[in-house]
């Protein structure tokens, strides 16, 4: 029996929720919540960062036990990091997909290949990530082809002029992710 189930309900699991369960959970919903994803909702990082604390709590088998026991009352926020920086070690960031296409811990976190209660099977994961894997390589290509079209029809001013816009876009990424979230830190001690 658990004390409080906030962390839970926020990421919409049952206190009995497995690691990989708690992980898949927090993908998507990230996704969904994520500031870049509702530039016109004044809540979003706020919400994101509620969703990335609950994440970090019950990701951590220490801070999870602590939860389960005494509620947020038992937990330490000295170690919450930023969700935005959990967010892409763990699944990259989306700014990035069209070049480097989902990162396999993505791609395993989106993947709905096994029922509840049904045993791991490794081989049956590894064949699914195989077909992801050349689903990512070919739609990485069909983009990559769609991009040097422009340069290769003779539209060598509109390529630069797209390649500059990009990598200015993408230089400013990390920044502004850390800029969205630098406001909803959580208080230290």
């Amino acid at each position: 029996m658990v004390k409080e189930t906030e962390y839970y309900d926020v990421l919409g699991v049952s206190p009995t929720a497995s690691e990989a369960e708690i992980k898949k959970a927090y993908y998507i919903k990230a996704r969904k919540v994520h500031p870049d994803k509702n530039p016109n909702d004044p809540l979003a990082a706020q919400n994101f960062q509620v969703l990335g604390e609950a994440y970090q709590v019950l990701s951590d088998p220490a801070q999870r036990q602590a939860y389960d026991a005494y509620g947020k009352s038992g937990i330490s926020t000295e170690a919450i990091i930023d969700p935005a920086a959990i967010f892409a070690m763990l699944f990259g960031s989306e700014l990035f997909e069209d070049y480097i296409g989902q990162l396999a811990m993505a791609s395993v976190a989106s993947l709905d290949i096994f029922t509840e209660g049904e045993e791991f099977d490794a081989k049956k994961l590894q064949d699914k990530m195989k077909v992801v894997q050349k689903e990512r390589e070919e739609k990485l290509a069909d983009i990559l082809r769609g991009r040097l079209n422009q340069y290769v029809q003779g539209n060598k001013e509109d390529f630069i002029n797209y390649a500059e816009a990009e990598v200015s876009r993408l230089s400013n990424a990390a920044h502004l992710e850390h800029a969205h979230f630098s406001a909803f830190k959580p208080p230290r001690g």
